[in-house]
């Protein structure tokens, strides 16, 4: 099939580039841990969530409009994909600003609230000016995955991943500006991404000429979308507010590093998406889309379920080999935040119903449910059960968000999902997880067990149509 071959085409240039960028991010941990320890990594993080926060309200859902009217406008061509993502830049820089200042504003309440009056006002500008370098930054090389060009893509994303650790390094050990330093590096490269794929996408942006008339009809899409990115923020970062309450600053570092592990898993997850959501929208317009999501979705969850089970399985090792003296229970985080990259992958595929038919405000609805419901695990687990007890809330969040996300979209669409054989692939591989994090059994056993349930995971995700369509590819005899 055409998808799946555009499918794989793409994974691979983008999961290469992914990797590229990520193995600079993984060999600089070490140094990170070592330069800041628990603590400081801990105010790091609690940074990260500000500005995730700030970034939804900024964004406010138009990066998912942005990429269905450019499809929408395809016949068009490029005058109309430009007029598109020409109104999208405005916005975010107009509104932005405002954010912004708001935000600035409120710093010396933010830096009470998060950071125990730590910082100063100089780290909220730096920081927030390289939140707002990122927003631009992710735009544009969201526009190149949109033009199917990975290797822009690929490109922009290694140079800032480069630049970063270069930048931070300079600051923090050369200038000795600590965590301003850091701020400062992630601020600076980011600005030079940003500005380097849109110098490569002028073409696609003429900011002298203002698109404010397509604001209503992109606000009207991606504006219902803002409870749902708030929902998600809430699921993605709630957990460090309730780790920094009932168990410190120390701990909020241990459980960012579990999380930047995680980033494994993560990282497969993300390679897939980028390369999906294209063919994903193109496929809903087509006859043969319910064909195209039945086969992609028994593919990822088959290789899906493998992948984190191996992740879990590697976690110790990576936590000892790849981070400082204190940060070793972080393992049992890595192994849990595997799966709920999974169900955060899968999501793409198991809700093409509530994209296709434009019901964008139920995504709201079901994450604003799941995001209370997180809240709600967070609160009750954490208290007991520490960072472990956090990544399960997220997991167990995302797991149920995206399951009622399957129901919903079939009901509107038909897709014919294989449910049941899912829920078997996902269920034994948590038991096999929640063994391994256990850990009662000796290492020659867990190895046996392991590769034995990762061959048949595997397998389980090839079904007739999709070992047809590659043994077409592979010239093979039917």
């Amino acid at each position: 099939m055409k998808r799946l071959a555009q499918l794989g085409k793409d994974s691979v240039v983008y999961g290469l580039g992914t990797i590229l960028g990520r193995s600079v991010s993984f060999l600089m941990l070490p140094i990170y841990t070592k330069i800041f320890g628990p603590t400081i990594y801990g105010v790091i993080e609690m940074m990260v969530v500000v500005l995730g926060l700030m970034s939804a309200f900024i964004v406010m859902g138009t990066d998912s409009a942005q990429s269905f009217f450019f499809f929408e406008r395809k016949k068009e061509g490029e005058v109309g994909q430009r007029a598109i993502v020409t109104a999208v830049v405005q916005w975010l820089l107009i509104w932005g600003a405002i954010v912004i200042g708001i935000g600035l504003v409120l710093a010396g309440h933010i830096n009470s609230w998060f950071f125990n009056d730590r910082l100063g006002f100089w780290y909220f500008v730096v920081a927030f000016a390289g939140g707002m370098m990122t927003i631009l930054l992710q735009q544009g090389i969201e526009v190149f995955r949109l033009l199917m060009r990975p290797w822009s893509y690929v490109a922009i994303n290694l140079l800032v991943s480069v630049l970063t650790a270069g930048f931070v390094l300079g600051f923090t050990v050369g200038l000795d500006w600590g965590i301003f330093g850091y701020f400062s590096g992630v601020a600076l490269a980011a600005g030079v991404g940003a500005i380097t794929s849109w110098v490569w996408l002028r073409k696609y942006l003429v900011p002298l000429k203002f698109e404010f008339a397509w604001w209503p009809r992109i606000l009207r899409f991606g504006a219902p979308l803002l409870p749902a990115a708030l929902a998600l923020y809430v699921m993605s970062s709630s957990d460090r507010w309730f780790i920094q309450k009932w168990w410190g600053e120390d701990w909020v570092g241990i459980y960012a590093v579990g999380a930047k592990f995680g980033l494994i898993m993560a990282l497969g997850v993300q390679t897939f998406r980028k390369a999906w959501w294209p063919i994903a929208l193109d496929a809903m317009h087509s006859d043969d889309g319910p064909q195209t999501f039945r086969m992609i979705a028994q593919l990822f969850i088959g290789l899906g379920v493998a992948s984190a089970v191996y992740v879990g399985y590697l976690a110790p090792s990576l936590i000892q080999w790849f981070s400082a003296p204190g940060f070793e229970a972080a393992d049992d985080v890595v192994a849990v935040l595997a799966w709920q990259a999974l169900f955060y992958g899968f999501f793409l595929i198991g809700s093409a119903g509530i994209w296709k038919m434009e019901k964008t405000y139920l995504n709201s609805i079901l994450m604003v449910s799941a995001s209370i419901l997180n809240l709600a695990l967070n609160a009750y687990l954490i208290p007991i059960y520490g960072v472990v007890g956090a990544a399960s809330a997220t997991a167990i969040s995302y797991f149920l968000w995206t399951a009622v996300s399957v129901i919903v979209s079939e009901r509107l669409w038909r897709v014919g999902i294989p449910i049941w054989l899912i829920l078997l692939q996902i269920s034994s591989g948590v038991i096999l997880t929640g063994w391994l994090i256990a850990g009662n059994a000796g290492s020659v056993t867990r190895a046996l067990v392991v590769h034995i349930f990762v061959a048949a995971a595997v397998l389980s995700a090839f079904n007739k149509e999709t070992l047809k369509n590659l043994k077409a590819r592979l010239g093979w005899k039917q």
